[in-house]
């Protein structure tokens, strides 16, 4: 048995599809918003936007608006809310 990690995915944040939930993937864009209580990024790319779960792996450092990020991670489909 293999003692390394299972490798992830690079991936534009264009080609994220439904498809892809469950795989391990490597997204870059870049930081449009941080929020420190829930934990939660939203990384874009153009107007494409991704919300990134980062509770496990950031801390207050993320300061830089637009600074460009690197996510590895499981991809989930999660409930969201429609505001009109």
């Amino acid at each position: 048995m293999s003692q390394l990690p299972d490798s992830a995915l690079p991936t534009s944040l264009a080609d994220v599809k439904d498809s892809l939930v469950g795989r391990k993937l490597r997204v870059a864009g870049r930081l449009l918003s941080y929020d420190a209580i829930t934990g939660t990024i939203i990384i874009v790319d153009g107007t494409i936007g991704l919300l990134v779960d980062v509770t496990s792996c950031l801390d207050s450092w993320v300061r830089e608006r637009l600074g460009t990020v690197m996510v590895i991670g499981d991809l989930q489909r999660t409930a969201v809310r429609q505001i009109q």
